[in-house]
């Protein structure tokens, strides 16, 4: 019997359930912890991608700075986790809009 892990099959999961419309952008979701570290990931996430655009919300416009400082570097990470970025758009979000 072949073990599979499973964060692999809950990932298969979701891919199904958004289907082939959202698939890129849950790559983006399911990668932004790597890409940005723990402490990033916590107080920001994935908004949406359109365009090769990320737009990513923000805990507030400290966070904001310390990413726009790596933005040259997350468009590059993302590049080699095989996904095109032409740019990160980040945007404040309101503690309640933040989802888990």
């Amino acid at each position: 019997m072949k073990f599979v892990l499973a964060d692999q099959r809950f990932s298969k999961i979701i891919y199904r359930i958004a289907g082939e419309k959202y698939n890129r952008f849950i790559h983006v979701y399911m990668g932004w912890k790597k890409i940005v570290g723990p402490l990033l990931a916590e107080r920001s996430q994935p908004i949406k991608v359109e365009n090769d655009i990320l737009f990513v919300g923000v805990q507030n416009s400290s966070w904001m700075q310390e990413l726009i400082l790596l933005k040259a570097d997350i468009i590059a990470k993302y590049a080699n986790y095989g996904e095109k970025l032409n740019d990160i758009i980040y945007i404040t979000q309101s503690p309640g809009k933040r989802r888990k």
